[in-house]
């Protein structure tokens, strides 16, 4: 896997895992936004897909820095894994609605 395969299948993971979050990804821009059930803009998360980094305003519901927090371990997770872990984990996500956080 090189390190553009490796880039998009973490981006392609973390997507599911905000999905599973309740979250409707929305990459109409640059950025890609994980825009919350709420309505309320101030409940999205952002995600840069280039460095892998999520963010969401300080301001945000509780439950909107929790996803946050579980978003930046699952990156961290998926960072450090092998590429031979990465596809699997990704085989699971596309087969199922696993995800292991």
């Amino acid at each position: 896997m090189n390190k553009t395969e490796r880039n998009k299948t973490i981006n392609k993971l973390v997507y599911k895992l905000a999905e599973k979050l309740g979250y409707e990804v929305d990459n109409s821009d640059n950025d890609i936004m994980f825009v919350s059930n709420t309505g309320k803009i101030d409940d999205d998360i952002q995600y840069r897909r280039s460095c892998h980094m999520v963010a969401a305003v300080n301001w945000a519901s509780e439950k909107t820095l929790k996803d946050e927090k579980t978003l930046e371990k699952w990156i961290d997770m998926l960072e450090k894994m092998s590429d031979e872990e990465l596809t699997y984990e990704l085989g699971w996500a596309e087969s199922t609605t696993y995800i292991n956080v």
